[in-house]
């Protein structure tokens, strides 16, 4: 099993994990969406940099992309990486619509919980932000699509775990729209898995909307 060092804290790792994985084990928080532990990693929201100074690889690289090698030397805190992450999180946070207070993921929301490990704090940009017409999905299902930060989870998800495939990711560029081609309902029985997967409440569940938040309700076995 390999054996690196993150922080100047050594990690020893199953063959095949990431560093971003060897990174949650020793504990620590590095900013990241795209990737979740059952779909794996993407690379698609170029948030989890950390610098690599020994081992194959040199330089910022995304740690949820490299395999974990050993004797590899990674520093989260250096000051290249910590940039990295700070100009993609205001850059996610430009067309976000802040509207916390009236999400349903509010106070569950991993973008909340990433930013402040990423310490933005200050919006610069004052432009106009993107927007996006929503779409019905079901009766089930609420999209609120001005939330989405591309990390594509919920494609995976629906490709992968729910078996259908009326589900997709259109358009191009910063213009992407996950969703169907027209409104209707979801065909899978497992769609409500894009409520739990999403990371930023694009998805959120229709029938207990504004009703309470996720830590009201009672759970069961």
């Amino acid at each position: 099993m390999p054996t690196l060092t993150i922080d100047n804290r050594p990690v020893t790792v199953p063959p095949g994990a990431n560093v971003l994985e060897a990174a949650k084990v020793l504990g620590i928080v590095i900013p990241h969406f795209c990737y979740h532990e059952a779909l794996g990693a993407v690379g698609a929201c170029r948030l989890c940099a950390m610098t690599f100074t020994e081992g194959p690889v040199k330089g910022v690289q995304m740690a949820c992309m490299v395999e974990a090698k050993d004797g590899m030397v990674v520093s989260t805190l250096d000051a290249q990486a910590q940039e990295q992450r700070a100009h993609v999180i205001e850059w996610l946070m430009m067309h976000h619509p802040h509207d916390c207070p009236v999400c349903d993921e509010g106070g569950e929301c991993q973008l909340q919980d990433m930013t402040i490990a990423g310490g933005h704090a200050v919006r610069r940009y004052r432009g106009k932000k993107r927007t996006f017409t929503n779409q019905q999905l079901g009766p089930f299902i609420e999209q609120e699509m001005n939330r989405c930060i591309q990390c594509y989870r919920c494609v995976r998800t629906y490709r992968d775990y729910c078996g259908g495939s009326d589900f997709g990711v259109l358009g191009s560029r910063d213009r992407l729209f996950f969703g169907r081609l027209r409104d209707g309902a979801l065909a899978s029985p497992f769609a409500g898995n894009l409520v739990d997967v999403c990371p930023t409440g694009v998805f959120t569940d229709k029938t207990g909307r504004f009703r309470a938040r996720y830590w009201d309700y009672e759970f069961a076995p």
